[in-house]
This record gives structure tokens, C-alpha cells and sequence, in this order.
């Protein structure tokens, strides 16, 4: 995933110690994405310590037992706001660096704190009332827990979030001869309704088509090796007095607002009401906004840059 253009690998792309590590986290309510009323923190601890929520929190409040705990967290990420609406949480405003320890907001109800383990990382945690400085210590090729530290609505209780991660050692993979890979895409979405918000999905397959790789090596690449992408999208008209094709969204425009899963599937949210004001629509180039579409997406595998075939969506 990108973060304000800065490259980071999710918690599902078998990330390794010495990586930046995308610790996402999103929040749904009623079907919706919507966000909490507050988010205090993101506090890591060693899974194999902490298996058990009760080892981290108090059992009163269920929250994490600062006091107790102290000794295990191993990093903390928090904000000097607990409100996500405000600018501390803007994914504009994350930059690296050693103090780069904040939450983040990609979207509504999407966050994301950055666990760099290519620096000397440091976060502050509020412990007995004054404020500690914890440096990261998730430094092993283990098994952690990111607890969230939330509150959903206003005058409801403070809550946590358990997930889960693990690091890797950052081995070497050795080959004998070049790796020769084959992507196949599909367009998940063939029909959408005009007026609709729907997220525009291409999955894609990678095999490796060397005979000789072992298997083990070859099993690596069901999980997800796309890192980053983009797509296009395009209107195809067939009246001869507009342009064939017309750019609805370019890879430039969609380069930050993609996610992708950890079996390799690209997601775009595509809202197609905006598509009433379009500048195209209103220079009369268009034509009707019901039709054909056309989706190519654009991703990167180890030093290839794949684009691919058009594949066609109805706008009805």
C-alpha cells in the first residue's frame, strides 16, 4: 500500500523485521465503513507472551493495564489528538522518520499505524499520568498483537481491538535461473447500476511457469506479491461524432486509492454519481453515461510493470 507515496508492505505480504509494516485497521458499522468516536492508541505486544486478552487488560475496564503491562509492550503509536477528524490523523502528514508514530486515516474508517523497522522507531504511552517514551522493540521474527485502544460513539465506553501480525527473518530466496512469472486478471464487477458506490475488484492469478523452482519456492506467491497498483478507466462510445474512448479515471488519478488484499485482488471504490459532472460530460465528448467501460489495471511484480488487457463493465 502507499501512504502519502511512501511504499509499505501489509501485515499479509510476509513482511520482514527491517521493513516498514502497514498495520491497517478497518472499522465497520451497519454494513458501512464509518469511524470511531475516538483512537487513542495502537500498543504491540509479543503474542507468545500475551496470548491471552486478560494478560494485557484490566479486568474492570478491559482495557490495556498500563501499569502492569509496562515492561511488555514493545512499541505504542498515538496521536496528540483522540479525535480522527482532526489534522494529526491527515495520511498527508506522514513523512517517516524516527518520530513517525502516529494513526492514520486513508479513508473513512480506515487507519493505519506504520511499524518502521528500518529505523530506530520510538512512540510515547501514558503511564500512572505522565507520558514514557517507548522505543520499538518488535525486533524478532515472531508472532504480535496490535491492541486499538478505541471509543465508538460519543458517551459510550472506551473499548480494544485485538489483531494479529508476524515478522520475518530477511532470507534470501535462491533461484538458478531467471524467475519467469505469468499474471492473469479478471474483473471481478461485469455490471454496476448508475448512481451506484461500489468497489471495482480485479483479482489476478500469479503463477511461476519455471519447471525447475521447487515448489516451496513457487507456494510463496499465493499470498500477496502486489504491492502497489492503479487502474484506468475509460468510456467506450460508438457514436461517430465523440471520441471512441474517453478518460473516466487515469492511472495517475487512482494511484493512492487502491487497496490490496492478501490474495492478490485490487480494489477501487468507484462512486458513479460523480459521473453526472464530469468535466467530459459537460464539454459534450462523453455521450451517455449509461454503456460500456473499460478497466486496465497496472501493477508491479519484482522488476516487471504489468498493464493489462482492457476488461468491460455495463453501467445500466
Amino acid at each position: 500500500m502507499l501512504l502519502n507515496n511512501q511504499s509499505l508492505g501489509d501485515r499479509n505480504n510476509r513482511p520482514i523485521v527491517l521493513s516498514k509494516v502497514g498495520l491497517q485497521a478497518h472499522f465497520i458499522s451497519d454494513g458501512q465503513y464509518t469511524d470511531p468516536y475516538q483512537i487513542s492508541s495502537v500498543t504491540i505486544f509479543d503474542k507468545s507472551s500475551d496470548l491471552f486478552p486478560y494478560t494485557v487488560l484490566n479486568p474492570i475496564n478491559q482495557l490495556i493495564n498500563t501499569s502492569s503491562v509496562s515492561g511488555s509492550i514493545l512499541m505504542n503509536f498515538s496521536n496528540s489528538s483522540v479525535d480522527p477528524t482532526d489534522a494529526a490523523f491527515n495520511a498527508s502528514s506522514y513523512t517517516g522518520g524516527q518520530t513517525a508514530s502516529g494513526i492514520f486515516r486513508t479513508g473513512v474508517g480506515k487507519y493505519v499505524a506504520v511499524l518502521d523497522g528500518t529505523i530506530n522507531l520510538s512512540g510515547v504511552i501514558n503511564l500512572d499520568g505522565m507520558n514514557k517514551v517507548i522505543k520499538n522493540s518488535a525486533s524478532g521474527t515472531l508472532n504480535y498483537i496490535d491492541v486499538w485502544t478505541i471509543k465508538i460513539a460519543q458517551g459510550s465506553e472506551s473499548q480494544t481491538v485485538f489483531n494479529n501480525f508476524s515478522l520475518r527473518k530477511g532470507g534470501f530466496t535462491v533461484i538458478t535461473e531467471p524467475l519467469m512469472l505469468k499474471a492473469k486478471s479478471r474483473l471481478v464487477n461485469n455490471k454496476i447500476t448508475l448512481g451506484s458506490k461500489v468497489n471495482i475488484k480485479i483479482a489476478t492469478d500469479i503463477h511461476v511457469e519455471n519447471t525447475t523452482v521447487d515448489e516451496s519456492v513457487k507456494n510463496l506467491f499465493r499470498d500477496n506479491v502486489i504491492v502497489s497498483g492503479s487502474i484506468e478507466i475509460q468510456k467506450i462510445n460508438e457514436a461517430i461524432n465523440l471520441p471512441s474512448r474517453v478518460t473516466v479515471s487515469s492511472f495517475a488519478n487512482t494511484t493512492n486509492a487502491i487497496s490490496i488484499t492478501s490474495d492478490n485482488v485490487m480494489i477501487f471504490t468507484w462512486d458513479t454519481s460523480l459521473l453526472s459532472t464530469h468535466p467530459q460530460l459537460i464539454a459534450g465528448d462523453f455521450g451517455s453515461i449509461q454503456g460500456t467501460y473499460a478497466i486496465r489495471a497496472k501493477y508491479s511484480i519484482f522488476d516487471e510493470t504489468i498493464i493489462t488487457d482492457p476488461m468491460y463493465l455495463t453501467l445500466s
